[in-house]
């Protein structure tokens, strides 16, 4: 599987800003980098899938109910606002509803998220990984100088997310 990691891409259709993958769905935050990029992305990405996961169960078949759904991202605050809540999207594990009830244990849900692997979080916040990033963190952090700044702005969502500020966004 590391073999995976290390192999050169070297032009691709899309920059993958942020992901979060969760038990039975996922989130991107992609950018397309040519004409039709993010559609033949995400083709190559469920058929791959899909061919993985039916030969590992040893069965046949379509895994995915409905085509992948995607929202053009055209204003500065509504991108933040959707890399925060990838960002937070796994701490409904240890908290089902923290979206409704707001977050309470920073610090908990802060050390969950540092150590979930299956996100782009951690490599956010500047956490080493063992596979080759996949990631495209140099658009973002036109937004985000450090770390630190990263955390900062995160920290700042959860305020106004637990004060109803963004809720009516995410739903």
């Amino acid at each position: 599987m590391k073999k995976l990691f290390s192999i050169d891409r070297k032009s691709t259709i899309v920059s993958i800003t942020a992901y979060c993958l969760m038990p039975n769905h996922f989130h991107l935050l992609i950018y397309e980098k040519e004409e039709g990029g993010i559609s033949r992305f995400m083709s190559k990405l469920l058929t791959a899938y899909s061919m993985h996961f039916n030969k590992k169960y040893e069965r046949s078949g379509p895994l995915f109910v409905r085509p992948f759904r995607s929202k053009h991202i055209d204003e500065d605050n509504y991108f933040r606002v959707l890399l925060s809540y990838i960002h937070l999207n796994p701490i409904s594990l240890i908290n089902p509803n923290w979206k409704e009830e707001g977050i309470m244990n920073n610090d908990l849900n802060k050390n969950f998220l540092l150590n979930y692997q299956y996100s782009s979080y951690p490599e956010y916040m500047d956490m080493p990984r063992l596979e080759k990033s996949i990631l495209s963190i140099d658009k973002n952090f036109k937004y985000f100088k450090t770390f630190k700044e990263f955390d900062d702005f995160l920290n700042n969502f959860l305020r106004r997310f637990n004060n109803n500020d963004f809720k009516d966004l995410i739903q």
